[in-house]
């Protein structure tokens, strides 16, 4: 594991060298993100002088550069210190997963800013849980360039591909995230170039390929997610197996 771990850093230093010329995506300044929540918090119709003393004070950028990351926080945070809905939506997703589920209605706000970063909060939110297909259907239809954090967005995306075993996908999100995005944290793109590693040695109906499948009913299983879709991978294994012994009788010659 540690030879594996240098490597990739070394790949990482490697792709840092390239980036420039690849870069398609990049995140917003503080400035511009400052200017769109501004926006987002006249078009709501506050007037109350505290709570627009608040907003600004929160957004009172200093000489210090601001990552992506930190942004987005800083742009949930303001939504939620406007509005009661959105307060109560992020309120939920701290609690324990067995909760009541936040209602995702807010999501599909008309204001495209404010919905495109909502939609990863609770998307990154989903995949931590290791909700995975949840996740993966609000992140991939959500375009990297309309949230502050295009780096997150492309990771948990490929964090999902990755632990569902989608192979073609995962490949080229994390193709993306690498090697046409700006500014990606170095915990991303190790993490990254380890699942990059893992998804290129996949083999189909392999043992390790099995293994995975099984650890993936296991989860769905601690989810509380029984139903066909987990009947299916339980089938798919068994006859993956059954194959893997069939090859071997073949070539013992039994």
């Amino acid at each position: 594991m540690p030879r594996l771990f240098h490597a990739a850093m070394a790949l990482v230093l490697l792709t840092a060298t390239t980036e420039a010329a690849n870069v398609v995506l990049t995140a917003p300044s503080a400035t511009q993100a400052r200017t769109k929540v501004i926006s987002w918090v006249a078009a709501q119709g506050v007037t109350d002088k505290a709570t627009l003393q608040r907003v600004g004070k929160a957004w009172a950028l200093g000489k210090q550069p601001v990552s992506a990351s930190r942004l987005h926080d800083m742009v949930v945070g303001t939504f939620a210190s406007i509005d009661a809905k959105t307060k109560a939506f992020v309120e939920s997703c701290s609690m324990k997963p067995d909760a009541t589920q936040p209602d995702t209605a807010i999501l599909k706000g008309k204001d495209a800013f404010y919905s495109a970063n909502m939609r990863l909060f609770y998307g990154r939110y989903l995949a931590q849980m290791r909700m995975y297909d949840e996740a993966l259907e609000l992140l991939a239809s959500l375009d990297p360039k309309s949230v502050v954090d295009p780096a997150a967005c492309l990771y948990f995306k490929a964090v999902c591909e990755h632990q569902l075993l989608m192979k073609t996908e995962g490949l080229a999100t994390i193709n993306t995230l690498l090697g046409s995005t700006a500014g990606v944290p170095l915990r991303y793109q190790t993490t990254a170039e380890l699942m990059r590693h893992d998804l290129q040695a996949l083999k189909k109906d392999s043992l390790a390929a099995i293994s995975r499948k099984m650890k993936d009913v296991e989860r769905r299983l601690d989810l509380g997610r029984g139903g066909q879709r987990v009947q299916k991978e339980e089938d798919e294994i068994v006859a993956s197996l059954d194959a893997i012994i069939e090859k071997l009788e073949q070539q013992g010659g039994t």
